[in-house]
């Protein structure tokens, strides 16, 4: 890793939630068992390490006459010095990211415990990225496959797709198939823009949807998507498509085995 990326800001960020759409949930399934969830990532690292990278690769692209579609899809080859330094640095801001949540599971349980009184069984976790590049080998190819908003679902791998902070989440299995090059949703994915959702939702059609949830009741008086707005509604469970929807048309890329209810969350 190049050590000029972890700054004092990151190393003091690990073991914290971030903004947006990452959360801490107290979850149930249906047998009545207790689930602990976590969304968070490399809290601003892994951007930082895209975007260098990103200007390498326009500046690679310029310097071998390469015509782009669209700046975006600059690259930099797997082989020479700076797409393996990437290759490097992105694998870095993975292991930070992970280790971000063990830090927050390893409080979130510690406090359940004792809430408890101790009288808790901590069963298996399942951790899973999103938003990265791997190796793979695809139709018998070795290929670099981008996740963005997916996680991997090969066969038997287990996963996580997270719904909305008022609507269930799924614990699912992947079934490997070939032409998703092995790979899922990461969520159900946004309905509405932030902003939008905090310009046409109301705060008494949010609450309803979040009876029986505990929650910080949209985060009034923090900075909002909307000016002249009192509360941020843009994670609200309307700004999110239909969980339910989202799980049957994955159905060729996964299978469903646990169904998750919100108890309590909290956003970032």
């Amino acid at each position: 890793m190049n050590l000029e990326w972890p700054s004092k800001l990151d190393r003091l960020n690990l073991g914290s939630l971030g903004g947006g759409n990452h959360f801490i949930e107290l979850q149930k399934s249906a047998d009545n068992k207790i689930w602990l969830m976590i969304h968070s990532g490399s809290r601003h690292l892994g951007q930082k390490v895209a975007k260098y990278y990103w200007r390498q690769a326009v500046k690679f692209s310029e310097k071998e006459n390469i015509q782009l579609p669209n700046a975006d899809l600059a690259f930099l080859p797997a082989d020479l010095e700076e797409g393996l330094n990437y290759i490097r640095d992105m694998n870095f801001a993975l292991e930070y990211a992970q280790e971000n949540r063990k830090r927050m599971m390893a409080v979130f349980k510690d406090k359940i415990s004792e809430l408890l009184n101790g009288k808790v069984i901590f069963l298996q976790e399942v951790n899973i990225h999103h938003n990265y590049a791997a190796l793979e080998n695809h139709f018998g190819k070795d290929l670099w496959v981008h996740r963005k908003g997916a996680t991997s679902a090969k066969d038997g791998e287990i996963g996580i797709i997270p719904g909305s902070m008022g609507t269930p989440s799924y614990i699912v299995k992947g079934k490997g198939n070939l032409d998703s090059f092995q790979s899922c949703s990461h969520g159900a994915g946004r309905a509405m823009s932030r902003s939008k959702a905090s310009k046409n939702l109301t705060v008494e059609e949010c609450n309803k949807d979040m009876e029986g949830i505990v929650f910080d009741r949209w985060n009034k008086n923090k900075k909002c998507y909307r000016k002249d707005a009192e509360y941020d509604l843009s994670e609200a469970p309307q700004a999110y498509k239909n969980i339910e929807s989202v799980i049957e048309s994955e159905l060729d890329l996964i299978d469903p085995i646990v169904k998750l209810w919100p108890l309590a969350v909290l956003k970032g």
